[in-house]
């Protein structure tokens, strides 16, 4: 399966999402194309997976040290935007997937909750601080959005969503 996210993160790249065949990701992965199916029915179900990859790549490993919990999520999700709209290509694609499968099923969850309270250094988290963490994502999943449609420069993106971060948490501060 790390072969066909690898490919489908390169065509996803270059080429638009309409323009990527599942046959020429099943082609260059080296699997056949009933396993590409198999694993992944939809090419919008391929590009939500390998959205779930790239958030599963966030988190207290991945953000550089800071002593301020808010400075650390901020850090680590304008570093996540950034990252994304380095290939606005494949951004697109996996926002638009990840629209179209949450329209399939309400089961689908992309999670950044855990990985936000891991560099905040949050263990034991309490109501307010999940509902926080909760807006903090819908904020940062729609300032990619409206990045990847070319709504807002790369430039914008990183501003709006350190700032979404610096007011949407600003609680975590007044309690330290």
């Amino acid at each position: 399966m790390e072969d066909i996210l690898r490919v489908a993160a390169r065509l996803g790249a270059e080429r638009e999402l309409d323009s990527v065949r599942m046959a020429d990701v099943a082609a260059e992965a080296g699997v056949s194309l009933a396993t590409l199916y198999r694993y992944y029915p939809t090419k919008h179900q391929l590009f939500a997976a390998l959205m779930l990859e790239y958030a599963a790549d966030l988190g207290p490993g991945h953000a550089p040290k800071q002593d301020d919990p808010v400075e650390a999520v901020a850090e680590m999700m304008t570093d996540a935007c950034r990252s994304m709209l380095a290939r606005p290509l494949l951004g697109r694609a996996m926002i638009v997937s990840v629209n179209a499968v949450r329209a399939e099923s309400a089961a689908t969850r992309f999670d950044l909750r855990e990985r936000i309270l891991g560099v905040a250094g949050i263990d034991a988290p309490t109501v307010d601080d999940l509902q926080l963490t909760g807006i903090v994502e819908q904020a940062a999943y729609g300032i990619l959005s409206w990045a990847v449609m070319g709504e807002l420069t790369s430039d914008e993106a990183e501003a709006s969503m350190r700032r979404a971060c610096r007011l949407l948490l600003a609680p975590w501060r007044d309690a330290n």
